[in-house]
């Protein structure tokens, strides 16, 4: 008799291990899992910050890096020796992100700066004139800024030197900025931006 039960023993131990084993495999494996510290409230909220990413500002774990996106072209196809021309250059800007005018002040964030390269046959012209800003309260810096959302333009002047030949095949351009979020700033940046150009001898003389 006592054997009996000792064998229906076994056979119950077996059948409830195998029922825990499913038990597990039906709940999903533990990498499956949200991690221990995040609550459904937390999970839940998670979730709807990062549906609404594309609206608004981009959550932390889903921030570009390289937020804003530039272009320069200039004015006409090609150039003749000593002529004077400008040069367009653009951002468009992430949603979220913003970037500073060329006008912003000292003691706060990198103003914008756009240049020619040093040591090429070209040179400004006259002042850089852009998109007007937006003045706004920044609490990165904890004060007013002038700032550039969605996208920003501006115009370059700038006039070939009058020796320049027609081995010369580009302007180069720089773009120098720093973006932010309403949470974080990145290290301010210089672009280089490089437009293809067609050098034509003087018409003057």
């Amino acid at each position: 008799m006592s054997k009996r039960i000792s064998e229906m023993m076994q056979i119950l131990g077996v059948a409830g291990s195998m029922a825990l084993l499913a038990g597990t495999l039906a709940c999903g494996s533990p990498d499956s899992e949200a991690p221990a510290s995040e609550t459904p409230a937390a999970a839940s909220s998670a979730s709807g910050a990062s549906a609404s990413a594309g609206r608004a500002a981009p959550g932390p774990g889903a921030m570009s890096q390289n937020p804003v996106h530039w272009t320069a072209e200039i004015d006409r196809e090609s150039l003749a020796a000593g002529a004077e021309f400008t040069v367009a250059v653009s951002a468009a800007i992430d949603p979220g992100w913003y970037i500073y005018s060329i006008t912003q002040g000292e003691g706060g964030p990198v103003p914008s700066r756009i240049s020619l390269a040093a040591e090429q046959p070209f040179t400004q012209a006259g002042d850089v004139r852009g998109t007007v800003p937006t003045v706004k309260f920044d609490q990165n810096f904890s004060m007013e800024v002038e700032m550039h959302e969605g996208g920003v333009a501006y115009e370059l002047p700038a006039q070939v030197a009058a020796d320049a030949g027609p081995d010369v095949k580009e302007i180069q351009v720089r773009a120098r900025y720093q973006a932010c979020t309403n949470r974080l700033c990145l290290p301010a940046q210089t672009e280089k931006l490089s437009v293809p150009v067609t050098i034509t001898p003087s018409t003057e003389g």
